[in-house]
């Protein structure tokens, strides 16, 4: 090899594994989205949803169209399937947690809708045969903790003939978890960023649209006793002087409401929608 050689050799460019890259950071997360631990945590789940205003901000950005069948992806207590049903000729909802299934299956009975039809699955599980061709798909925050994105990916865009909606971790989603981790002294985590998801998906030949999907009511509570419940949901359990420790903190930079309950005005949820069109670059 000539002096030429090893400079051509320098200027090769590398490639890089975007897949590789948000599998190890996922891997390296604390993970909780096993089917137990959200049928454990449905019931309230389903209570801190009625106070979100993100399944209204994101149903309205989905293009539905009265023909249109819809894969909704970890569809969980159906807040955003159930809007969904009343728009589309069906949607399909899948999810892991049995409890969840039964919260939506409950609200599909009391607005009589016959429409959707309920999977018990995980996306990795589920072959594309099983589900065949739907105009719309659906991955509503379901996508985060899956460290193989790629095959899902994959998968998700053969489904598809019309649109695909993803929501993703965005810029300091995981603000509030690690301030609190601080207080405990636990180990921080970084989630993947979700520009590593643009990438693979423009090595598949799909240039996607991402913008910012701000969450705002995530952060109200009715009381203490459910900010904790929902900390400990998000950082892991908690022993009683933990709970003493993080309450003392809460009662510093949460914010009593006209209502009664508390707002944490600092943990603002922040995600990020990522679309595209079927068959168009």
């Amino acid at each position: 090899m000539n002096q030429n050689d090893r400079i051509i050799d320098r200027e090769k460019p590398i490639k890089t594994h975007w897949n590789t890259i948000w599998k190890e950071t996922v891997l390296k997360m604390p993970h909780k989205d096993d089917s137990k631990s959200w049928d454990n945590i449905a019931p309230k789940f389903n209570q801190w949803m009625e106070k979100d205003d993100y399944p209204r901000e994101l149903v309205s950005k989905i293009k539905i169209e009265e023909g249109d069948t819809v894969f909704d992806i970890g569809c969980g207590n159906g807040a955003i399937t159930i809007p969904l049903a009343k728009k589309a000729k069906s949607v399909t909802a899948l999810d892991s947690s049995v409890k969840m299934l039964d919260i939506l299956k409950e609200k599909a009975t009391a607005e009589k809708l016959t429409n959707i039809k309920i999977l018990n699955e995980r996306i990795e599980d589920v072959k594309t045969s099983e589900i065949g061709p739907h105009e719309v798909v659906l991955a509503s925050r379901s996508l985060n903790g899956i460290p193989d994105i790629q095959k899902e990916l994959e998968k998700i865009n053969e489904i598809s003939q019309k649109h695909v909606y993803l929501t993703l971790w965005g810029e300091g989603n995981r603000e509030f978890e690690n301030e609190i981790s601080k207080l405990l002294r636990r180990e921080t985590h970084k989630h993947p960023h979700y520009t590593i998801v643009l990438n693979i998906l423009q090595e598949m030949g799909i240039l996607a649209n991402a913008v910012p999907l701000e969450s705002d009511t995530r952060n109200f509570y009715s009381n203490m006793e459910e900010a904790l419940d929902r900390i400990e949901w998000r950082v892991g359990e908690m022993n009683e002087d933990e709970k003493v420790l993080v309450k003392k903190h809460l009662s510093k930079v949460m914010v009593k409401e006209p209502d009664g309950g508390f707002s944490y005005s600092q943990s603002n949820s922040k995600w990020i929608l990522v679309s595209w069109a079927k068959n168009k670059i």
